[in-house]
């Protein structure tokens, strides 16, 4: 079926009843948005419409799928390739829909398949806190510790700035890991509250360059820190959190 043919056929028998597109669509109960969309040939009347319709315009619904008025010599030829005509689009429509409840569905399948990656490998940053991270110095030796929680992804670096060495550690965690070390938190400082030995921490030990050391947790990231320059270096410092250094 020829929508453009059959939008412009819709158009012209509407004008010939002299009904505004707004009186037609209050007719059929659907808005003039719909019955303009018709005639531009942008889309076709539902098939539940095609009687109302045609009963408004005085057309049949021969007439309404040819585009075209449908003399008595070519009524019954005209009839089975409308027919043909629509059996096929529906068809295809009923195709086109079978497609996409596959790709939905394909994707929806992505999505469960791909959550169990992202809940072990997506990490979030671990904030500092002071009250259950520590750091040592013993000679050019760091010890990081993180009382209370064992699920830390830890990261490091160290750049000698004139005779210091400044040192940065960044911690994350993984979504998964989010939800146990909620765990660990609330369980360590009931520990801590008893008295009791905590059974579970972290701990990172690295070698600095030189004995001269300042060790800071920073929220940036340790690849983004590796890449600044001694100047930029000063403005990562200012926001991080010093947590020892040498005498």
């Amino acid at each position: 079926m020829n929508q453009e043919k059959i939008g412009k056929y819709i158009s012209k028998k509407r004008k010939e009843k002299k009904l505004t597109q707004e009186e037609l669509a209050e007719k059929l109960g659907v808005s003039d948005r719909a019955v303009s969309n018709w005639e531009n040939g942008k889309n076709m009347p539902d098939l539940a419409l095609f009687k109302p319709l045609c009963k408004e315009l005085g057309i049949t619904i021969n007439d309404l799928m040819s585009g075209e008025d449908v003399n008595d010599n070519k009524y019954i030829e005209s009839l089975e390739e409308n027919i043909v005509d629509m059996v096929s689009d529906l068809e295809k429509k009923k195709k086109k829909k079978i497609r996409r409840l596959i790709v939905i569905f394909v994707l929806i399948l992505a999505i469960i398949i791909s959550i169990p990656f992202i809940n072990y490998y997506y990490e979030f940053d671990a904030e500092y806190d002071s009250r259950v991270m520590k750091c040592e110095i013993e000679g050019n030796d760091i010890e990081f510790i993180a009382t209370g929680q064992s699920v830390l992804n830890m990261y490091h670096t160290c750049k000698k700035v004139k005779n210091e060495s400044i040192c940065f550690f960044h911690a994350t965690v993984s979504i998964y890991n989010k939800q146990r070390s909620r765990w660990e938190y609330f369980e360590s400082m009931a520990r801590q509250l008893d008295g009791k030995k905590i059974p579970f921490g972290f701990i990172e030990n690295i070698k600095a360059p030189s004995s001269n050391i300042k060790v800071y947790y920073t929220d940036y990231s340790i690849s983004k820190v590796e890449k600044l320059s001694e100047k930029e270096l000063e403005d990562i410092i200012k926001n991080s959190y010093l947590m020892c250094e040498t005498n």
